[in-house]
């Protein structure tokens, strides 16, 4: 499911210019008009080839890249198709672009389920809010998670590292963070947060992979330069889960990822309705969610 096109996007007002690709429904690009800089990793492939897929109908590893539904077994690779898949553009402006992705015949060889996938942008002075609608076009439950994945540069400017870095959460918290065993996620939880809001940034944080938290007080998480200021702030009000990585050899850029959603973990029992995370929409609902990044 890999894309054959792709259309680029521009979305623009007096402060900052935003692009993103009908591939994937995927940000490429926000760049600050007061500074000229580019917040948003730019998908070196030396590092990690992409900038923010949406992670779609799964987020996270499957065990064995497989599940279980109705007695069949599904093959389907870490975070789902819709990252490699061209979108349809429904409306665009200025300040505003629509994506939507229905189910076909190819998708449902890997996820029997009939589906419209909508997604927007909208740009507002130096925010560009993220909109996702699932909607259950079939006539039986839908099983499924979403995500984000959104990376940032990290350094943002020259002469600095990540350790110049912070991330700041909106409230002290007590969190710990899954252990990541190879694809799949351990029942093994280590220290991450206590009673603090400030973690310093370095890459060997994620020695074991990501980190995944679950059910965080904070609404919100900044990262930010103590030398300049400068910062990416990511608000995830109603995700259960939020996903913190980059690579512990060290790369440039910090994902701050919020999900609906998690990873198989290593005791999966492989059957999609009972999989941790699992999202359900009944018959022609519709399930909303959003997130907001703001830099400055």
């Amino acid at each position: 499911m890999r894309e054959e096109s792709c259309v680029l996007t521009k979305l623009e007002n007096e402060r900052m210019e935003v692009y993103i690709k009908n591939q994937g429904a995927e940000l490429t690009g926000m760049k600050l008009k007061s500074n000229g800089i580019q917040y948003l990793w730019q998908a070196d492939p030396k590092a990690w080839g992409r900038h923010a897929p949406v992670l779609f109908p799964v987020v996270g590893g499957l065990k064995n890249d497989s599940y279980r539904f109705e007695g069949k077994t599904f093959n389907l690779a870490k975070h789902g198709f819709a990252r490699d898949m061209d979108f349809e553009t429904v409306s665009v402006s200025d300040r505003r672009v629509e994506y939507s992705l229905k189910s076909n015949e190819e998708t449902l060889k890997v996820y029997p389920f009939e589906f419209e996938l909508i997604i927007a942008y909208t740009l507002d002075g130096v925010s560009l809010t993220v909109d996702y609608k699932v909607v259950n076009t079939g006539d039986r439950d839908m099983l499924f998670s979403i995500g984000a994945h959104p990376a940032f540069n990290c350094p943002l400017e020259p002469g600095e590292t990540m350790e110049d870095y912070i991330l700041e959460f909106e409230t002290e918290e007590n969190a710990d963070t899954y252990v990541i065993d190879g694809n799949l996620i351990s029942d093994e939880k280590l220290s991450f947060l206590k009673d603090s809001k400030i973690v310093r940034l370095s890459p060997d944080m994620f020695r074991n992979d990501a980190i995944v938290l679950e059910n965080l007080k904070s609404k919100c998480v900044i990262m930010k330069s103590s030398k300049t200021g400068k910062f990416v702030r990511v608000d995830f009000e109603g995700f259960p889960y939020l996903g913190i990585w980059s690579k512990a050899e060290g790369a440039p850029f910090l994902c701050i990822e919020p999900w609906y959603g998690i990873g198989d973990f290593v005791d999966a029992t492989g059957n999609l309705e009972e999989k941790k995370g699992i999202m359900k929409l009944a018959k022609g609902q519709i399930f909303s969610c959003s997130h907001k990044i703001t830099i400055g």
